[in-house]
């Protein structure tokens, strides 16, 4: 585990991952063989990886969310949230989050669901009287949601990885999003109930029944890229590299029947998502690299056998992974955990017998926890950007550690209740 040492050593010296992937694994591959047998597996191993038809997966849903956004869909999931959930105390912070909860349906960007809704909400939440940290911290843990919920690009790069089948993956992060989702809720309601400053008293004027109704119009484009990608994946009308071509043509219809489609606007959705495809292609390939560089010099199998030969309980070998997960993701963002981690843990998995689909939406939640708690806590410094001198930085650091308990007692339930994840993939037929 040598090579490991000195790129986790240039990351830290905000050398970018893909980078110090690359660098590392080459001359990984240098020390192992000679320079010019290295450069000719370099050639190899750099074209093997990204030659695989899967990857597409990554650029259709990025565009599928791209074209969504521009969708204004966003918009109208919180204004309908906002009045079916507006009377209750704390209802504009329940609005945020199941708002997130369903644009991350159709989004699977963290840092794009938690930029919107901190437009969107923070301003309304503000101007309410709404607590800087509970509201900012809201959007933070809320805009995680995109993490779990598919289309997660944490699930397709997962996937990608550990050759693990993509729509069981996409499928089987419906319900632990779900439970996350209802998790934030009652946080929000016993924040609301035992801390009352934190919340302004709810509206006392009441919507009309009818107003209600109309406001749930805007989310029937959401809930028709959902039936149309989810539902196609769960009965096997399509496969995982499909369904975001198929869902990327769905939000172009929406975009089409909401007269909101321009050809500028779809050249901008096509570079946004060229754009950022790209820059996790070339850590994937890196990664990829790095990988072969641990498994031909022997390092994964002398760390699984290190571990196995700790003679530990198969479940406390699962919590020292997972707080590997929290400590890495302190330094790291998440996808570039993945990457890194995933060649070295996923043998563990296969030795223990672990459902590898049920292990991936684990880790995943874990993800969860990276993108809010500092340093890198990419969700955190989202939002304040966005939201400027209205909030702090520490404001927002505090009012998303209160979500932390939540999630990890979701986490708990995930892990303690194993068939909690794994029953909608199994339903699905193979592959």
């Amino acid at each position: 585990m040598f090579w490991f040492l000195p790129m986790m050593a240039m990351v830290l010296l905000s050398i970018p991952v893909a980078f110090s992937l690359g660098l590392a694994g080459f001359f990984g591959l240098v020390y192992n063989l000679n320079w010019a047998a290295a450069c000719a597996f370099l050639k190899t191993i750099l074209y093997g990886s990204m030659e695989s038809y899967a990857l597409s997966t990554v650029p259709m849903f990025i565009l599928m969310g791209e074209l969504s956004f521009q969708a204004g869909i966003s918009g109208n999931l919180f204004d309908a949230a906002s009045k079916w959930l507006g009377r209750m105390r704390g209802g504009m912070l329940l609005a945020t989050n199941y708002g997130c909860a369903l644009f991350g349906a159709c989004s699977g960007s963290t840092i794009a669901s938690a930029s919107i809704f901190t437009r969107i909400a923070l301003p309304q939440m503000l101007e309410k009287g709404y607590s800087k940290k509970l509201a900012s911290g809201c959007i933070v843990a809320s805009g995680a949601l995109a993490c779990m919920i598919p289309p997660s690009i944490l699930m397709i790069i997962y996937g990608l990885i550990t050759s693990q089948p993509i729509n069981k993956l996409l499928v089987g992060g419906l319900v632990p999003g779900a439970l996350t989702a209802l998790a934030y809720g009652l946080g929000i309601v016993a924040a609301a109930r035992f801390k009352p400053h934190l919340v302004p008293p709810p509206d006392t004027e009441k919507i009309p029944f009818k107003e209600k109704l109309i406001a749930l119009q805007g989310v029937l484009p959401l809930l028709f890229l959902i039936l149309l990608v989810l539902g196609g994946l769960f009965l096997g009308w399509f496969t995982s590299t499909a369904a975001g071509a198929i869902g990327s043509a769905g939000a172009i219809v929406v975009l089409i029947m909401r007269r909101r489609f321009t050809l500028r606007g779809f050249y901008q959705a096509l570079l946004q998502a060229g754009m950022l495809s790209c820059s996790l292609l070339i850590i994937i390939t890196f990664g990829n690299l790095f990988s072969f560089v641990l498994s031909s010099s022997g390092a994964i199998s002398a760390f699984v056998d290190f571990v196995v030969g700790l003679n530990m309980h198969p479940m406390a070998v699962l919590l020292m992974i997972l707080i590997l997960y929290v400590i890495i993701g302190c330094m790291i963002d998440p996808v570039s955990m993945l990457i890194i981690t995933l060649p070295a843990v996923m043998p563990i998995v296969e030795v223990y017998q672990w459902d590898p689909v049920w292990f991936g939406l684990i880790v995943i939640t874990t993800c969860e926890i990276s993108v809010i708690t500092p340093p890198v806590g990419m969700n955190v410094y989202t939002v304040k950007a966005v939201a400027g001198p209205s909030v702090t930085t520490s404001d927002v650091f505090a009012g998303a550690s209160y979500f932390l308990a939540w999630l990890a007692l979701v986490l708990a339930v995930m892990i303690v209740f194993p068939g909690i994840v794994t029953f909608l993939p199994n339903m699905m037929t193979a592959g």
